[in-house]
């Protein structure tokens, strides 16, 4: 698994860059005892986590894994990726889509589960957002297109847009082109026509030097035959390369880059949330054929993948990930647990809101407000003149207050208890087979997994601190001979934890 660090230390007299060595130190030690391999780090200096503002190493990271460089993101705990829950809960949606994993080096379980259940809220309701945007803006770009305007990706080399934002022909690029599928037709390597476009002074869309890929993708693209589409309308454009020409070059191709591109990656599901009930490594992906052919997926212990001696057996995929699944959604999400949820997820909510500095404007306004009230009873009682001039400076600043309130609200929702159970319930209603699914329930829910053989524990994002913890615990178990399984909740190290065979 290729990984990367990302540290931060804040501005203060006690912060030095020995906080971004020990950080970094604990990662790299994490990272060699769980078989991660370190390409990169990433470290923000002398900058606040309450922000992303400023923070350049981190908008660096993420766009590094939009671009899918590395699996998993290391960081010491979960303070250094962030301070904001928006900001945190949006940052771990862009890895989320980027396929890439957030792991904690120093927190088995991270700080504050319930608050990983507000990031899923918040999550849930940005993809939201998000969906109801782009659903907007495909509306947008539909009726452009109905004009024959172009909108989209950036068009390719020998095409520009002319003034009306109509597709034409860039007619000393387009004989660039022309001449790069002559040249491919007649055996030129991609060295040399990497060289031809080079020579001429083109470059890619970042001012990069036209590469293998650009040029890969250029003989391939059908754009080039005039088939420009915007959300299914279809555009009319004049094509740069006939179709004759076009279908002699790609006959020119190598079949083994085809094949390679065509590899399908398996999504591990409780990748790095896994780990030995016996000697604490994590579980680690792992692969088998058959002699028929068939490839079978399992889960093992990573210090017995290394070679060190474990009794945990491997245990298939499937098993594993569906037991999980079942047993958090018919016997976890019971309407006792979720009305327990979205109380603790808004007891964070109320504890954030508190050192929010939307509460210090709300602050801010009722001392406005009173001091106004103090001097209209003065100007009552025939104070002043002057007092009159104080009063209209007053109500200025109160309407500057409340549009300030109003942008910082609208940037951060207050969730209702409402929104929380509908969102938490929603869960239990969910296709089960459905991949997406699958691993927004186990984000949101499961924070660990400790595995023995045939039997795991089952850590999820709630606490229950103290000897008094009501938790209606279930002392049956399961019985292999008639099949039945009745899971055992139990409270381990201040957590709620369900207790599966598997």
């Amino acid at each position: 698994m290729r990984g990367v660090i990302y540290a931060r230390y804040s501005p203060g007299p006690r912060q030095t860059e020995q906080s971004i060595e020990g950080q970094v130190a604990d990662c790299k030690y994490y990272a060699e005892e769980n078989g991660i391999d370190i390409i990169e780090v990433y470290a923000d200096r002398k900058v606040s986590g309450k922000s992303v503002v400023g923070r350049d190493e981190f908008q660096r990271m993420l766009r590094d894994a939009e671009r899918g460089l590395f699996d998993c993101v290391l960081v010491w705990k979960i303070d250094r990726f962030g301070r904001d829950r928006q900001d945190i809960a949006l940052g771990k949606l862009t890895l989320k889509r980027a396929g890439v994993k957030l792991m904690y080096a120093k927190e088995s379980v991270p700080e504050g589960p319930e608050g990983i259940i507000l990031e899923s809220v918040l999550e849930g309701l940005a993809e939201y957002y998000s969906a109801d945007l782009r659903q907007k803006v495909i509306r947008g770009m539909k009726e452009t297109a109905k004009k024959g305007q172009y909108c989209g990706q950036p068009l390719p080399i020998g095409y520009k847009v002319d003034a009306d934002r109509h597709v034409v022909i860039d007619e000393e690029r387009a004989a660039l082109v022309r001449q790069a599928f002559q040249m491919h037709i007649a055996g030129a390597t991609m060295k040399d026509l990497m060289e031809h476009f080079r020579s001429h002074g083109v470059v890619g869309q970042r001012g990069r030097p036209i590469s293998h890929n650009v040029i890969y993708r250029m003989l391939r693209n059908r754009k080039y035959l005039g088939e420009f589409e915007v959300q299914g309308i279809r555009l009319p454009v004049e094509p740069i390369i006939d179709e004759a020409t076009f279908q002699e070059a790609a006959q020119h191709f190598k079949t083994s880059r085809n094949n390679a591109a065509g590899r399908a990656k398996v999504d591990y599901l409780l990748s790095c949330k896994c780990f030995c009930g016996y000697c604490g490594a994590m579980l680690n992906a792992e692969a088998g054929t058959s002699k028929t052919g068939k490839v079978y997926h399992y889960y093992k212990c990573g210090d017995k993948k290394r070679g060190k001696k474990c009794e945990m057996k491997a245990i298939p995929q499937d098993r594993l990930e569906d037991a999980v699944i079942l047993a958090t959604v018919h016997d976890m999400l019971t309407d006792d647990m979720i009305d327990k949820l979205a109380i603790r997820v808004l007891e964070v909510q109320e504890q954030e809101l508190a050192d929010d500095p939307v509460a210090a404007l709300h602050r801010r306004l009722d001392s406005v407000r009173k001091r106004q009230r103090n001097l209209l009873d003065a100007i009552e009682e025939g104070g002043a003149r002057g007092l009159v001039s104080r009063l209209s400076a007053l109500e200025d600043e109160e309407e500057a207050l409340v549009i300030e309130i109003e942008r910082a609200e609208i940037k951060r929702p207050r969730l209702t208890r409402e929104v929380v159970e509908a969102w938490l319930r929603s869960f239990r209603d969910g296709d089960v087979t459905d991949d997406d699914f699958r691993a927004r329930l186990i984000d949101t829910f499961v924070a660990r997994i400790e595995v023995r053989n045939d039997v795991a524990l089952i850590f999820y994002n709630i606490r229950e601190k103290g000897p008094h913890s009501k938790v209606r615990v279930r002392s049956e178990w399961w019985s292999p001979r008639s099949g039945t399984r009745t899971p055992e909740i139990f409270v381990l190290r201040d957590y709620i934890v369900l207790k599966i065979a598997v």
